[in-house]
């Protein structure tokens, strides 16, 4: 520390000195030039200081946005999956039914018993729905 500060006095002195090569230096002014520089000094230290703390604030924010990437990637590992599974299972769906379908153009009684099982269907509405309010409920009493 003591070096830089000689470093910079040094610094300072040298443009004084060839400038008033024929006037002395006087005590108060190489005074002002130290305090000078000891308060640019102190100023570069207090923003070294400032700078470090910015430094491990970024370098935790950094490590945070790392895990939230790795998450994000796990997660898009997965959906990747998920899609690949679905297409497989897409893929065999439709070949499935891309042969259900030559098979019953092949036979067409099998193609009516098929559509007349489809129109009578358990999910199907029926035609009439069963009477479920009984206009007699609670049953009357026997005896």
């Amino acid at each position: 520390m003591r070096a830089v500060v000689c470093v910079l006095l040094a610094m300072l002195l040298i443009p004084v000195s060839s400038v008033r090569a024929d006037d002395p230096v006087k005590p108060e002014q190489l005074k002002k030039a130290y305090d000078d520089a000891l308060v640019q000094l102190k100023a570069a230290q207090d923003r070294k200081a400032e700078l470090a703390k910015e430094n491990e604030s970024l370098a935790g924010k950094v490590e945070e946005l790392k895990k939230q990437l790795a998450a994000s990637q796990t997660e898009l590992d997965a959906i990747k999956r998920e899609v690949a599974d679905n297409d497989e299972r897409t893929f065999f769906l439709r070949s499935y039914h891309a042969a259900w379908q030559n098979f019953i153009r092949r036979y067409p009684e099998v193609m009516a018993r098929w559509k007349l099982y489809l129109g009578n269907s358990v999910l199907s509405v029926p035609d009439s729905l069963p009477d479920v309010l009984n206009p007699e409920w609670p049953l009357p009493m026997a005896g």
